[in-house]
């Protein structure tokens, strides 16, 4: 279901872009309101999560916003529903997902007050052992939560995105990178570990090398290549299922009917999150015997929610945050377990004059034994390789781009090769009806030559002299829409620029009945082939984009193109009125007769 709403924010966002009305946007957030609550189930309390998660706000966020046009003032209140300020917002964003009287429901929401009231006692020593035995399973579901639970991590951190590095003695402690909800920062900051520090580091190395869970990681990647967002969105849907099952199977309730972990008020009992929770309230038990404001700066920490290198007061807001997870105790000491004594291993067999260059990495890397030496290894043969297959699919990528672009040269050296070709075409022909012409005069008897009637005459004549030039500017609009003659097409589009720009800048009033110099609106009113308006255009771009930009009427994306989406907000009726009335004041009322005559 994410993901299909995903693509409907994806859908509603590309509908509404452009529209510049609110009688436009309208239609399409309805549509999405009733898709939304025709397909999912959210409560109100999740819905502007889930939008936010998957962007919603922030793509019309980054809109530009024009009062009255895409967007309407809406006032600010304080907790004491005082009015402290007004923002800009996007019509979708007013019109889709909760009303104001919802966002206050799910602001005033006491469920971490309640959970705080409930909090739970928690068993360290069958937490660790749990813990142990998950770390120690060769199943990679299990081991994934063995190390949420070591580690308090989050599941998209452990499968892709943290890195542990060890700190120096402190053999319960590692350097965290890869933080998932930090969108545009990437902290690094010390977290505890209940094993291990280097077990922990060995078991997420293990677990990255696993068949499925590689395959996991190859597959969101091809599908969300640059967005690492989605990316672990995706990673969580897929394996929540699996990740819960081992929760509920392993903390859940026992034999005695007991569960490991307790319920946590308004919470499941099978999810992740109740291991970060136990996780952070079993470490800072352990390692901060200090005050309690101490304790909470440390717990908010160990959290990922509390980590800016120059915090200020304005910081402490995320120890409210962690207060969220703040429900489980221990009266019990928390103890430093142990890895295991012997880690299974297998002999294998290596040339003597191989033997010499493992130990000498051995003592370069100051790895423990020999087998620490061939993990890291392979591990540096694995990146390598994943490195190797990334240069090769953007060589491929690359090549593929080269082809499309050969293929895009090759048509537009076509299409210009066929305008060309036109032109000669007609020139060609006219010369042909010229000479036949003369040639049949000139075979006639001379009694038809004489007894043609004066008003003929003109016509029998000696071979046709060059052609006058035509005078265009002295042609009146009623002569030159009829007209056929070689360059009229060109003059009917220049008329046709002409007339539009004057409307512009003289008729309209700026209340949104302007109209962009388009190739659309320019074949419509001259009535001239849309392959010649474009060359037209092409040949006149700086005069367009010029004139469009004046109105604010340019390419929203790049202003340095002269195809712009702006007249898509009046639609064809409205285009049709105002062309009606650029035809009529500025061009005579003869532009639009052809297209009317053909209708």
């Amino acid at each position: 279901m994410s993901k299909a709403l995903q693509d409907k924010i994806k859908e509603l966002f590309e509908a509404t872009k452009d529209l510049m009305s609110f009688e436009e946007i309208k239609p399409h957030c309805e549509i999405f309101n009733q898709w939304v609550y025709a397909n999912t189930s959210y409560s109100t309390k999740s819905l502007g999560t889930k939008l936010s998660t998957y962007g919603f706000y922030k793509f019309f966020k980054e809109l530009k916003l024009v009062q009255g046009k895409n967007a309407d003032t809406i006032p600010i209140h304080d907790k004491d529903g005082n009015v402290k300020g007004h923002q800009l917002r996007h019509y979708a964003v007013l019109l889709c997902g909760l009303d104001s009287n919802e966002w206050n429901q799910r602001n005033e929401t006491t469920r971490v007050i309640e959970r705080l009231g409930n909090d739970q006692e928690l068993d360290p020593d069958t937490y660790l052992e749990v813990t142990g035995q998950l770390l120690e399973s060769s199943d990679p579901h299990e081991l994934a939560v063995g190390l949420v639970a070591a580690t308090g991590r989050r599941p998209h951190e452990i499968l892709a995105r943290a890195k542990f590095v060890p700190i120096e003695g402190q053999p319960y402690q590692v350097q965290f990178e890869g933080q998932g909800k930090k969108r545009d920062e990437k902290p690094v900051f010390p977290i505890a570990t209940l094993y291990p520090a280097e077990y922990i580091i060995k078991c997420l190395s293990r677990l990255r090398r696993e068949a499925s869970t590689k395959a996991l990681l190859s597959e969101v990647t091809k599908e969300f290549p640059n967005d690492l967002v989605a990316q672990n969105q995706a990673i969580d849907s897929r394996r929540n299922g699996s990740l819960n099952r081992v929760v509920r199977e392993r903390f859940g309730n026992q034999d005695d009917g007991v569960p490991i972990l307790a319920f946590r008020n308004g919470e499941e009992q099978g999810n992740c999150k109740a291991l970060r929770a136990a996780y952070a309230a079993l470490a800072t038990q352990r390692d901060c015997e200090r005050s309690v404001g101490s304790k909470m700066l440390h717990y908010a920490r160990l959290l990922g929610h509390f980590v800016s290198e120059n915090p200020t007061d304005k910081e402490l807001q995320g120890v409210a945050t962690s207060l969220g997870y703040a429900d489980y105790f221990t009266t019990k000491p928390v103890p430093f377990p142990t890895a295991p004594e012997k880690e299974k291993t297998t002999s294998i067999r290596i040339n003597e004059f191989d033997l010499e260059p493992l130990k000498k990495l051995q003592k370069d890397w100051e790895a423990p034994n020999q087998q620490s030496v061939i993990s890291h290894l392979i591990e540096s043969q694995e990146k390598l390789a994943d490195l190797g297959k990334q240069l090769l699919e953007a060589k491929a990528k690359i090549n593929q781009l080269e082809k499309e672009k050969e293929e895009m040269l090759q048509a537009q050296a076509q299409n210009q090769q066929i305008t060309v070709n036109r032109f000669e075409l007609e020139a060609m022909i006219d010369q042909m009806v010229t000479e036949k012409v003369q040639q049949a005069l000139t075979n006639l008897p001379a009694s038809q030559a004489v007894n043609q009637p004066r008003e003929s005459k003109p016509t029998i004549q000696a071979p046709a002299k060059p052609q006058e030039v035509i005078d265009w500017a002295g042609m009146s609009n009623a002569d030159l829409w009829v007209t056929k003659v070689k360059g009229a097409s060109e003059e009917k589009i220049r008329r046709s620029y002409e007339a539009i720009t004057l409307y512009n800048s003289t008729v309209a009033t700026g209340d949104d009945d302007r109209l962009a110099i388009t190739n659309q609106a320019l074949r419509e009113l001259s009535g001239v082939n849309g392959l010649l308006v474009g060359e037209w255009i092409k040949a006149h771009a700086d005069e367009v984009i010029s004139h469009n930009s004046k109105y604010g009427m340019q390419n929203a994306k790049d202003p340095s193109k002269t195809e712009t989406y702006y007249n898509k907000r009046h639609g064809a009726e409205k285009i049709s009125k105002i062309l009606g009335l650029v035809n009529d004041q500025f061009l005579d009322g003869e532009a639009l007769k052809s297209q009317q005559s053909k209708q």
